[in-house]
């Protein structure tokens, strides 16, 4: 019998995993080890659900749905005074609402990697950088569903603006002070992490977008 897994097996599962849960399970698979074959077998079906169980503890859903409708928002706004006809294209609509998902998938991928032990002064900044970057990536691989370069770089310019400002006024659930005796008033009110009824928000997204739909329509 193997007295563990091997170096390379064991590294690649330790950078694949999100820092806050990695030593613990990276432990118990350790315990666990039989043959490598089995070690790599686990780590298959172990990592997916350390990933997803960190983004629901790291991700606020109110917070990410305000974010995404913010992003949407300002490409739309963008596209109707910087090429009017992209709204009116079939699948314009659509095509805005490919970089604030890109951008919501990275924010939420990069909060549940991040290192709680570590705060730095850019690091709200960092998530929907990184997550621009990915969109641009995207623009210049599928360009099918690309925006015209004024929509894309003036949309990712007011959109990380926006992002930017609600998550210093809303720091990620990771990044937040917990008092020693009792939680402060506004801790109170957040909402557990990917609520699925998230009703206080989707009010002002809804009026957000019938405003929206309104302008477009009075072109």
């Amino acid at each position: 019998m193997e007295s563990g897994p091997s170096k390379i097996a064991e590294l690649i599962a330790k950078w694949l995993l999100p820092p806050a849960s990695r030593e613990e399970i990276l432990g118990d698979m350790r315990e666990r080890h039989r043959s490598e074959l089995r070690y790599l077998l686990e780590a298959a079906q172990v990592i997916p659900c350390a990933i997803y169980s960190r983004i629901r503890r790291t991700t606020d859903g109110m917070i990410a749905l305000i974010e995404t409708t913010a992003l949407y928002t300002a490409f739309v706004i963008v596209a109707k005074f910087r090429d009017p006809l992209l709204i009116l294209a079939r699948s314009g609509l659509a095509r805005l609402m490919i970089p604030p998902l890109i951008v919501l998938a990275m924010v939420s991928l990069a909060d549940a990697y991040g290192d709680p032990a570590r705060r730095w002064p850019l690091k709200p900044l960092f998530a929907p950088v990184l997550g621009f970057t990915v969109a641009y990536a995207g623009q210049w691989m599928y360009r099918r569903w690309s925006l015209p370069a004024p929509v894309f770089a003036w949309g990712s310019g007011t959109g990380l603006l926006l992002v930017a400002t609600l998550r210093v006024a809303f720091s990620p659930i990771a990044d937040r002070p917990h008092a020693a005796k009792a939680p402060a008033y506004w801790q109170k009110l957040e909402l557990a992490p990917l609520s699925l009824n998230p009703k206080s928000a989707l009010v002002p997204c809804v009026i957000v977008l019938a405003a929206i739909l309104y302008m477009l329509a009075r072109t």
